[in-house]
């Protein structure tokens, strides 16, 4: 299984190098989810697989022979809480490389490549600290407000977790 899922991976990081390579830095949020939207529908019925040959969606179609769902059924009956916490995570994830390449940039020169990227992850993960900090503050408000829709969300999290670690 972690074979199957390192190859998932690895052409998955493929091909968004592929699609995104030659795309604009995304201006907001709303554009940001435009090539998203763009990307998944590009990967899944356009972009043929560079180890099967087929569409991702072709592959669904010999498997369960049926068209695959526009949306992922378990993305789109989950929680939107859930969906707006990674949608910020993203745009934070991004600006949060764009304040600290300014100071890596410089901090790095003349360095070898192994301190480069140390002094790079300990930035990165101090930033990450930072973000998850707020992120627990968010939570922890938003808890206080509506326990048991956040029970729910919690409950689900726990199944997920659940789930990938029986993989």
């Amino acid at each position: 299984m972690k074979t199957e899922k390192s190859i998932a991976i690895q052409e998955l990081e493929k091909a968004k190098q592929e699609f995104f390579k030659d795309k604009p830095e995304p201006k907001d949020e709303e554009e940001l989810k435009k090539q998203y939207n763009e990307f998944m529908n590009w990967y899944n019925n356009i972009r043929k697989q560079s180890d099967t040959g087929k569409t991702p969606a072709e592959m669904y179609k010999e498997i369960y022979g049926k068209t695959p769902p526009e949306k992922i059924p378990h993305i789109e009956d989950s929680d939107n809480e859930l969906d707006e916490m990674q949608e910020e995570a993203i745009i934070q994830a991004e600006a949060i490389f764009k304040k600290a390449w300014k100071t890596i940039k410089q901090e790095v020169e003349g360095i070898s490549q192994k301190e480069t990227c140390k002094y790079s992850f300990i930035t990165g993960f101090l930033a990450y600290m930072d973000f998850m900090d707020n992120m627990s503050a968010k939570l922890a408000e938003k808890a206080k407000q509506n326990p048991e829709e956040f029970n729910k969300i919690l409950e689900q999290f726990k199944s997920n977790v659940e789930k990938e670690s029986e993989e």
